[in-house]
């Protein structure tokens, strides 16, 4: 009874990687709604250190086609060295409005909130586009953006994102976990389900919205902002939606140490956000349902059934990366598609026993929907 079980447990999973596959590239050739009006836009853009290729990132925002935006840059110390860059990008493009602004008051524990928080009262337009440093993006970016928007009935959108520019192990199996997992997840609840699912490295809204449902000070003490702001737009009768335009989250080098760390953080997100959801999501690494069947059952059966499911969800992946333009030998997709399913199995069940962070130094118990709780210092 045990193999045939677990048969049919890899076969839901494979189902299931399958969809999110099919919702991933149904999103990605979604054509872009007609663009009846841009209105202007404030880009803001918090800094903290010098990401990999930043230059290049900030770059891409300054030569976007669009009629009129500004960008403000923010930081919490005149010395990070990202405000060098910032400011030598500007420099070439004085045709751009565009500040940095150091301020270093907190309205929470979210570093990043905090920092959206101090640039919002130096904008100047009604339209709000929150982008990571790490981003980069096609001329034709916001033009995508700002016509989702004027949508009837929608309050927020957000952008998929492919790992790009990944340099050594850890970064080759981040770049896998955003193209397959994270793109697919986000296309089949925000698309197939209905469902909201919003990452924040890009996310344009009214301040109107922001301002109803309580502001950056209401979302400072989240880890998961862009979720819950998501969320509260909902609730707000507001529609979050997801544009099909690919944007790039550049990611350098990552070791698997670094790698692991930031999955484990976004698992904890999901565990906090949905204990059930994120209980099933086991399903979806076949792989290593199939290898704790060889281990329990070794036979013959349970060796083909290992073999199997690790194939099939190679060739899953490798229909999923090609569908963000990503190239691999087909031999590399395929071992790092295993190699990522086993580690993520393997820490699948940390989360559900710590819900502890560190963020900058600091150690916080997340709570529920991710509320961000300091942890006390040892005395």
């Amino acid at each position: 009874m045990g193999p045939v079980l677990l048969a049919a447990i890899v076969t839901l999973g494979l189902a299931a990687c399958a969809i999110m596959t099919v919702a991933q590239r149904r999103l990605l050739r979604l054509p872009a709604p007609p663009a009846t009006r841009q209105p202007p836009v404030t880009i803001l853009k918090p800094l903290r250190g010098v990401d990999p290729g930043l230059e290049a990132n900030l770059e891409s925002f300054f030569a976007l086609s669009y009629p009129a935006f500004e960008i403000l840059f923010g930081v919490d110390d005149p010395a990070d060295p990202a405000v060098d860059v910032a400011r030598r990008v500007a420099g070439r493009h004085p045709e751009v409005p565009s500040r940095v602004i150091a301020d270093p008051r907190c309205c929470g524990v979210n570093p990043k909130v905090n920092n959206l928080a101090n640039l919002l009262p130096h904008a100047r337009h009604d339209l709000l586009l929150i982008s990571d440093s790490n981003v980069r993006v096609r001329p034709g970016y916001l033009v995508d953006m700002a016509a989702h928007l004027e949508q009837p009935g929608v309050g927020l959108v957000s952008s998929p994102f492919r790992g790009a520019a990944a340099e050594g192990l850890g970064a080759r199996l981040e770049a896998l976990q955003l193209n397959t997992f994270v793109i697919g997840g986000v296309s089949a609840l925000a698309g197939l389900l209905g469902g909201v699912c919003v990452v924040g490295k890009s996310m344009l809204m009214r301040a109107g919205v922001l301002r109803a449902l309580g502001g950056f000070r209401f979302l400072a003490d989240y880890l998961a902002e862009d979720q819950v702001c998501g969320e509260e737009v909902a609730r707000l009768g507001l529609r979050p939606v997801v544009s099909g335009h690919l944007i790039d989250n550049c990611l350098g080098r990552i070791s698997v140490a670094a790698f692991l760390a930031r999955h484990l953080r976004w698992a904890r997100i999901r565990r906090r956000m949905s204990p059930s959801g994120y209980a099933a999501e086991l399903l979806l690494n076949p792989a290593f349902v199939a290898l704790l069947g060889l281990v329990l059952w070794p036979s013959a059966l349970t060796a083909m059934l290992f073999v199997g499911a690790s194939l099939a969800k190679a060739t899953l992946v490798l229909v999923a990366e090609r569908a963000v333009g990503l190239r691999r030998p087909v031999g590399v997709t395929a071992g790092l598609s295993l190699v990522r399913d086993l580690l993520v199995g393997l820490t699948w069940a940390i989360p559900f026993v710590d819900c502890t962070v560190v963020w900058r130094g600091r150690r916080f118990h997340v709570g529920p929907r991710t509320l961000l709780f300091p942890e006390a210092a040892p005395e």
